[in-house]
């Protein structure tokens, strides 16, 4: 087990790091919406009835995002 602290986002802290709704992060975590991303960090289950996303992932999806605009953009 990790040593590392991790820094969760609640779905309001997510919102507000992407600039997103949640009708749109649930979209995009949804297989059957158009606007499915299946290299969107998955949830964390805190308890049965709250989850939240470990901000190292949620990261790493930006940066992932950034590196395929380059490329498409050819920076």
């Amino acid at each position: 087990m990790s040593s590392k602290p991790y820094v969760i986002l609640r779905i309001k802290d997510l919102c507000e790091k992407l600039k997103l709704s949640k009708p749109t992060i649930y979209n995009l975590m949804n297989k059957n919406s158009k606007y499915f991303d299946e290299a969107f960090p998955k949830p964390i289950k805190l308890t049965a009835n709250s989850v939240a996303w470990i901000e190292e992932h949620v990261d790493a999806w930006i940066e992932r995002k950034m590196q395929s605009n380059e490329e498409v953009i050819g920076v």
